[in-house]
This record gives structure tokens, C-alpha cells and sequence, in this order.
């Protein structure tokens, strides 16, 4: 069983984001090693204020920005690639652990331990 997920999120509007990140954190809490990115239109999770103000829509009442804290607890990292900063700019939430490229992204996804999930 592969140990490492890459999940990329690349045309999920944050409304529906929660549903993956909770996935996520699944897998991290099962012991993988798992790294949320944020790409293309998805990019706007990442900026200051868009996760906080949009809702889980699991029922809570929380902001997906808790579900992205939860996540992070778990084990999870995001990343958010370059490009989504020249769109959305780069005030971004503090969860963002790195800023990426795609080299960085293509030579996640092809080690051959790697599983990849796109959303």
C-alpha cells in the first residue's frame, strides 16, 4: 500500500472543499503521508479570509478554515502552487506550509510510492 497521497485540488470552489480536506486528514490519521495542494481556480482557498468565511457544510456550523486546521493537526501540509498567487495574491493563511511549482508537484506525483487524488 502506498504510503504517500498527494491530493490536488485544482477546480473545487471552497464550498466544496471540506468534504476532500476531511478525506485527508483521514488518511494522515491512517498514517500517510498526505500534502493538500492548492492549484488553479482552488487557489483562493489558500488566500486570507476565503476558507474562514465559507462553510464546512458538514452540519457544524464550522468554516472550512477549521477543517483545514483539523487537517493540519492530523498531519496534513498544504501547499499552494506559484501561479494561484498571481491570481489571488499571497496573503495567505497560515496553514500553507510551502509555496510550489509545478516541477515540484510533477516529481511528487511520479515516485512510484506516491497515490494521486485530483479534485
Amino acid at each position: 500500500m502506498a504510503r504517500r497521497l498527494v491530493m490536488t485540488l485544482l477546480n473545487t470552489p471552497p464550498g466544496n472543499a471540506a468534504a476532500p480536506i476531511a478525506q485527508a486528514a483521514v488518511a494522515a490519521a491512517l498514517a500517510a503521508e498526505v500534502t493538500v495542494v492548492f492549484t488553479g481556480e482552488s487557489g483562493r482557498i489558500a488566500i486570507n479570509g476565503v476558507a474562514a468565511g465559507e462553510d464546512s457544510a458538514d452540519g457544524t456550523g464550522r468554516s472550512l478554515h477549521d477543517v483545514i486546521r483539523d487537517a493540519v493537526e492530523a498531519g496534513v501540509e498544504f501547499r499552494v502552487c506559484s501561479p494561484a498567487l498571481a491570481r489571488f495574491g499571497d496573503d495567505l493563511i497560515p496553514e500553507i506550509s510551502e509555496v510550489v511549482g509545478a516541477a515540484w508537484l510533477m516529481s511528487q506525483v511520479l515516485e512510484p510510492d506516491t497515490v494521486t487524488l485530483t479534485y
